[in-house]
């Protein structure tokens, strides 16, 4: 899974990686909902990437004291972007 990649979540909408960070042994990704031309909507996903196998993978809602650190720590990112 590369950044950009277009997924079909379990809610059958079709989502666009946008950015994935490692938190605490974690993979952290944030999606944000495509339309079927892969124009972007208002839909923003934080989830937590979940190894099944070497080659499978799911992905688990984060629960509130959880999605607020990593919520920080993107913002955090996406402020340092643009400063740059």
């Amino acid at each position: 899974m590369e950044l950009y990649d277009i997924i079909t979540l379990d809610d059958h909408k079709d989502y666009s990686l946008i950015k994935m960070e490692e938190y605490q042994g974690d993979t952290y990704c944030m999606f944000l909902e495509v339309d079927k031309e892969e124009n972007p909507l208002d839909q923003v996903l934080i989830l937590r990437k979940v190894p099944i196998s070497d080659t499978e993978f799911e992905f688990e809602e984060l629960n509130p004291a959880e999605l607020k650190i990593i919520s920080e720590i993107f913002k955090d990112q996406f402020l340092n972007e643009e400063e740059a």
